[in-house]
């Protein structure tokens, strides 16, 4: 029989068919997400008036400098994760304030720095709350949805080195930096939730607040930064917004 194999297992024939075709390569669903992500160019995110605190610990200084000036394209299912994530992070929200946790008003949650060139706002400050082990007040906290087994084994500064830099400027801009953060990971899977306090690293801080100058100083004089790399195929690159515009001839 052509295309398939047939094994003998407890006596009985099983049958693969190697020449079965799946559900996500079928015309219609092909033709359907295109139409979709066509849609979804519509509504292009825009570009801020200033660098992002977010953005600024990402390893590819031109990423950032991108980030920043050039309206980035994602496509749909990439903007259904950010979705996906500020739905988490209001969940969080509120399941904090009904534990008993105080949060700060929003206004609390805003800085400026670098002559209004760099800003951020916080997920949350915790006035208040239960009495807990190695958690004071008031602290920071931030919340994340990706990776969660990695966060859990190797903690944030190894994993996630560009949220490790996000904290740290919020820590030090908002007047934070006394009692460890409290970071918090939703599993996207199953909903579980991982705490982890993460101590101010007045170092990192440091470090960050220069690189966002440097960063800033150069987009202002049109001077394009390196990428983190020459590979086109980077993993980094190839999930890029700007893969497109970086690498063009």
């Amino acid at each position: 029989m052509r295309g398939a194999c047939s094994f003998l297992h407890r006596d009985r024939a099983m049958l693969i068919d190697f020449n079965r075709t799946e559900a996500s390569a079928e015309p219609v669903s092909i033709a359907i997400n295109a139409v979709l992500e066509a849609g979804a160019r519509a509504e292009e995110e825009t570009t801020r008036g200033y660098l992002g605190a977010s953005a600024v610990g990402h390893p590819c200084s031109r990423k950032v400098q991108y980030d920043w000036v050039c309206d980035p394209v994602h496509p749909t299912r990439t903007r259904d994760i950010f979705a996906r994530g500020h739905f988490l992070e209001e969940q969080s929200r509120q399941h904090f304030k009904k534990a008993g946790f105080r949060l700060a008003d929003k206004d609390r949650l805003e800085f400026t720095a670098l002559d209004g060139w760099l800003r951020g706002h916080a997920d949350g400050i915790l006035l208040s709350g239960p009495n807990l082990p190695g958690v004071a007040y008031p602290c920071f906290k931030g919340i994340n949805q990706k990776s969660w087994r990695s966060l859990e084994r190797d903690g944030l500064a190894k994993t996630y080195p560009q949220y490790a830099a996000q904290v740290a400027l919020y820590q030090l801009h908002l007047g934070v930096d006394r009692h460890p953060a409290v970071f918090t990971a939703t599993c996207a899977d199953d909903c579980r939730r991982l705490h982890i306090l993460v101590p101010f690293d007045t170092e990192l801080a440091a470090t960050t607040v220069q690189r966002a100058q440097l960063i800033i100083e150069a987009t202002q004089r049109g001077e394009l930064l390196p990428r983190m790399t020459d590979d086109p195929n980077n993993w980094r690159c190839r999930l890029c917004g700007h893969r497109e515009r970086c690498w063009r001839p």
